[in-house]
């Protein structure tokens, strides 16, 4: 299979390539592009989370405990008006809660997860990465203070994004299973790119459980289709035409 290097590069430039596409047709602006890149380029280490000794592991768990430090933050740093009145919190709270969180998605939940997965299982699916796209989208959309068209927008490319480079992580690991030199096909072929691990039934069932919910409660997708339909703008080669 394709190492971390190859699928970190291969991730941050298709990824980079397509946000640029996006932004070029005045889809986005320049700061979307930019957090979209590194969501795409997320996504293209993210199938290789279920394998217990790897990089992406490492720097995707991390991730993942430093992006519920900064939800607790943003909860904690918000007044909580309650029947009692507002609920604010002391310092020793808002220093305290962000290490709590931290240490449960480190100490606690990784080895949960290291331990219920298996390496090129369920998260060497495009089921998984429809999951965490979705998921994405949501946390997206429910984290914006200001909810509209452009928010919306958004959150359906970060979760687009996300899908994407896990799709480019499958398709190399796949590429890397055939053996041009010798033109045979390694025994890893076919156990990256799949639809689902179903040799899990109860996993698979419960990620379809969880995909339909999603999907369900999702923002509504009519004008982010509607958007990215329109191309007119777009400038594939830079404008030499002299100002008058």
């Amino acid at each position: 299979m394709a190492n971390f290097n190859t699928h970190f590069n291969v991730a941050a430039v298709a990824t980079c390539l397509t946000a640029a596409a996006l932004l070029s047709a005045e889809h986005i602006n320049l700061n979307t592009a930019l957090g979209l890149w590194f969501l795409g380029t997320i996504g293209g280490l993210l199938p290789d989370i279920d394998s217990d000794n790897s990089t992406s592991l490492d720097i995707i768990f991390n991730l993942f405990a430093f992006s519920a430090v900064l939800i607790m933050l943003r909860y904690v740093s918000t007044d909580i008006v309650s029947a009692a009145g507002i609920r604010r919190f002391s310092l020793i709270e808002l220093i305290a809660l962000p290490i709590l969180t931290y240490a449960i998605m480190k100490y606690v939940i990784r080895p949960i997860f290291e331990k219920i997965t298996v390496h090129r299982g369920s998260c060497h699916s495009l089921l998984f990465l429809l999951l965490m796209a979705l998921i994405t989208t949501h946390l997206v959309w429910r984290l914006t203070s200001q909810v509209s068209e452009q928010t919306i927008l958004i959150a359906w490319l970060a979760g687009g994004f996300i899908f994407l480079g896990g799709v480019i992580h499958l398709l190399l690991d796949e590429l890397y299973s055939v053996d041009l030199s010798n033109i045979r096909i390694k025994r890893s072929f076919g156990s990256a790119l799949k639809l689902a691990e179903f040799k899990n039934k109860t996993i698979t069932l419960l990620t379809i459980i969880a995909i339909a919910g999603l999907a369900y409660t999702a923002p509504p997708p009519t004008e982010t289709l509607t958007t990215l339909t329109n191309w007119s703008k777009l400038k594939l080669m830079p404008n030499t035409t002299k100002a008058e």
